[in-house]
């Protein structure tokens, strides 16, 4: 590449001169996407120009790492690129377009997602709120998602190879035990059990734990009314992490609502008591 200054803007640039973004978070492309969007190339050109920045001895891709792989099967040697200043768009900034770009495009499997959310918070020192404004998603959102980083690393594969959704992973989290919770993974993807049922086999599951070594006082689990364990359920849903209403008459008792760190609770919180409340 000459010495001159890069210019910026819409341009024709080699493929040689560009390489992948160290900061994608996207770690894995669909063969078969990436076929159908080779011939959608060789059929109908390149709709969408790639994103680059300048760097040394170069570009470096923002955004389009799946278009780049594309017209590099096709056998182009130069691809539309949009170039960015180096100075105008630092690592976060790249990382939070490729994030938001991938995010757009459901690109990303849960996974994925998390780990780029967790990069901008480690690596930037961003607030899950921050994470949450940057990349246009609610504060919940992001929380929930970032919870799956908890789940043991077998289950967290089975997650970002689609054999368990995002649900399945936020139910998991309830048993608080890695071999419990890969045990009933593996029971989810032999019998094909939905989020619904993984909430019930859990809530069956500790219904059995709370009534072996329940006091004598509490109500047995067997004659909670129905209606209770309607609104734990709806609860759940609601907040998004597991809810037990405990009764220790029939009309008394208490409510207990999980969570499993500091920002998840400033989550629940901020779905209990709104804009108003005050912060930990």
């Amino acid at each position: 590449m000459s010495e001159e200054t890069p210019k910026l803007g819409l341009r024709q640039i080699p493929l040689s001169q560009i390489r992948p973004n160290p900061l994608q978070p996207r770690k894995e492309f669909n063969a078969t996407e990436l076929a159908d969007l080779e011939a959608s190339i060789r059929a109908n050109g390149l709709l969408q120009p790639v994103t680059v920045r300048t760097a040394a001895n170069g570009y470096e891709l923002i955004a389009g790492e799946r278009r780049f792989r594309a017209v590099q099967r096709v056998g182009w040697t130069e691809i539309p690129a949009i170039v960015r200043g180096e100075a105008d768009v630092d690592d976060k900034t790249a990382l939070t377009l490729a994030l938001v770009e991938n995010l757009q495009r459901a690109d990303l499997n849960p996974i994925e997602e998390a780990e780029g959310y967790q990069q901008l918070i480690a690596q930037f020192s961003l607030t899950q709120q921050e994470v949450a404004e940057v990349v246009g998603k609610d504060r919940s959102t992001v929380a929930n998602v970032l919870r799956l980083l908890a789940l043991p690393a077998a289950v967290r594969r089975m997650v970002r190879e689609g054999q368990l959704t995002l649900g399945h992973g936020r139910a998991l989290l309830a048993l608080g035990d890695d071999r419990r919770m890969l045990e009933l993974a593996k029971i989810v993807i032999a019998e094909g059990l939905s989020v619904r049922d993984v909430e019930r086999r859990i809530r069956e599951s500790g219904t059995a734990r709370t009534r072996a070594g329940a006091a004598p006082s509490a109500v047995p689990e067997t004659k909670r009314p129905a209606e209770v364990v309607r609104i734990e359920d709806e609860l759940r849903r609601h907040l998004q992490t597991d809810v037990k209403i405990q009764l220790s008459t029939q009309d008394k008792g208490d409510v207990r609502i999980a969570f499993y760190s500091t920002d998840d609770l400033e989550r629940v919180l901020d779905i209990l008591l709104g804009a108003s409340r005050e912060r930990l």
